[in-house]
């Protein structure tokens, strides 16, 4: 029986997709750029994004409800879409594991100190591979049941702080760092909009194919929106230098909070935002780097894979990435460059092969 979403589950996955990782990252990278500019970094990022979704929902609707890797290999025969396939999983491999230190390196320094990296990681990982094997449908009502908490966080972190903000940190408003503004779009839509590549692999399981591209314009859009709230939040609180400066920012925001005195240091608020957004994207990825590996091999079943895979995403996690500051270089560096490669070059050749190719479909 093929597993199915509806609209609205494929909507919440896009923006738990979307945020992701970056919802921690993103206001510290987008200062470093833009400075007191750096929520308008997020204006222009949101209206790039939405730029790229406009792309893969017209990828979406020439696919017609076909599964993402066997129209590779119908449009681009066996050799040279095995190639295109093997490009894609290897970016989601590394997607998968970057993000799998990120939450890990998170809860070992700011939540769980002294407990080890690599049980943290370990526990994480088997928790995913649980999951995925569950099916994506699983996933999908999973990310529906916990999404308004999750929103519920959001808000509640942005209102309980607004009374230490100081509009003043956004000023002068797009006068300075013009150009660097600009630049910080890139490993913005880098790690959010373009990362949405891999969710074209599982709209065939989306019950109608218009769900499936309104959910990822109202999924896309919304979660830039979200981004750019809790930016504008971090910048007018914690102030231009102390989101840049701070590994974590919207964790220090949420170690702001205080009422009457009495409730402080309710940041945990902002590691559940985190977890959740996380946890679904990594479920997501592994499910369909899975879903990849297994069809290059010809496999009639991802799960066959799914447990020495896991173990490999686990080993990649622990070993590839040394420390917080080479993350940022990555982000900032060779990821940018991948991430264009596998969510904009990719899908423009494949958009191009499907318009020539039109009868086939």
């Amino acid at each position: 029986m093929t597993e199915k979403l509806d609209g609205k589950q494929f909507t919440v996955l896009v923006i738990m997709n979307t945020l992701g990782a970056s919802i921690i990252f993103i206001p510290s990278i987008a200062t470093n750029y833009g400075k007191e500019n750096g929520w308008i970094t997020l204006i222009f990022s949101t209206i790039l994004g939405v730029f790229i979704i406009l792309l893969y929902n017209q990828i979406i609707k020439k696919l017609n409800g076909k599964e993402f890797f066997s129209t590779i290999d119908i449009l681009f025969g066996k050799w040279l879409g095995a190639i295109i396939i093997m490009l894609l999983t290897c970016y989601i491999f590394i997607n998968t594991f970057a993000n799998l230190w990120a939450i890990s390196d998170f809860i070992s320094l700011q939540i769980l100190m002294g407990t080890p990296f690599e049980v943290i990681s370990l526990i994480i990982a088997l928790t995913v591979l649980i999951a995925i094997r569950y099916g994506i449908e699983v996933i999908g009502r999973t990310a529906q049941l916990f999404f308004p908490f999750t929103m519920l966080c959001a808000l509640l972190l942005t209102l309980l702080v607004i009374k230490d903000a100081d509009f003043s940190n956004i000023t002068p408003i797009f006068q300075l760092n013009k150009s660097a503004t600009i630049v910080g779009t890139l490993p913005i839509v880098s790690v959010t909009f373009l990362e949405l590549v891999i969710l074209l692999a599982i709209t065939d399981n989306v019950n109608n194919i218009q769900s499936a591209r309104k959910g990822f314009l109202v999924g896309g859009f919304t979660s830039g929106l979200i981004l750019l709230v809790i930016t504008l939040a971090c910048i007018t609180v914690l102030g231009v230098q102390g989101t840049a400066n701070y590994a974590y920012p919207i964790y220090a925001l949420g170690q702001r909070i205080s009422i009457f005195d009495f409730v402080e240091r309710v940041e945990i608020i902002v590691a559940f935002i985190w977890f959740f957004t996380i946890f679904i994207k990594l479920c997501v990825s592994f499910y369909v780097f899975t879903n990849g590996i297994s069809h290059l091999l010809k496999l009639k079943n991802y799960k066959t894979l799914s447990v020495p895979l896991a173990l490999f995403i686990f080993l990649a996690s622990i070993l590839s990435v040394p420390n917080t500051f080479a993350s940022f270089a990555f982000i900032n560096g060779a990821y940018i460059v991948l991430s264009v490669t596998a969510g904009l070059i990719l899908p423009l050749i494949i958009l191009g092969v499907l318009l020539i190719k039109k009868r086939v479909f």
